[in-house]
């Protein structure tokens, strides 16, 4: 059983290119993980260009967790917060 993640944020209008930029990084990286991933990719909402989500499909919460030390995430976490208006969301879905 596959765990499908749904990450949103919101960001700053004016920092909007540079959270892009950054977080294709992350999708190009992830990738090449072997730790789980099945899918993974970056989203824009149609009628809000400020909300962004991560659509990702792992083989396990342990891959999961995995994902969370590696380096090139924990690398990018900064700048990427910096480019964040408020708290982003996470959900974790599994199929039923």
């Amino acid at each position: 059983m596959s765990i499908r993640v749904v990450a949103r944020h919101n960001i700053k209008p004016e920092k909007l290119d540079e959270f892009i930029s950054l977080m294709k990084q992350l999708v190009e990286n992830t990738k090449r993980e072997d730790s789980g991933v099945i899918n993974y990719g970056l989203f824009q909402d149609i009628t809000d260009p400020n909300c962004i989500a991560m659509l990702e499909e792992w083989e396990s919460e342990e891959a999961i967790a995995e994902h969370l030390k590696k380096q090139h995430f924990l690398d990018l976490l900064p700048a990427m917060r910096a480019c964040m208006a408020g708290q982003s969301t996470f959900n974790n879905f599994k199929s039923i």
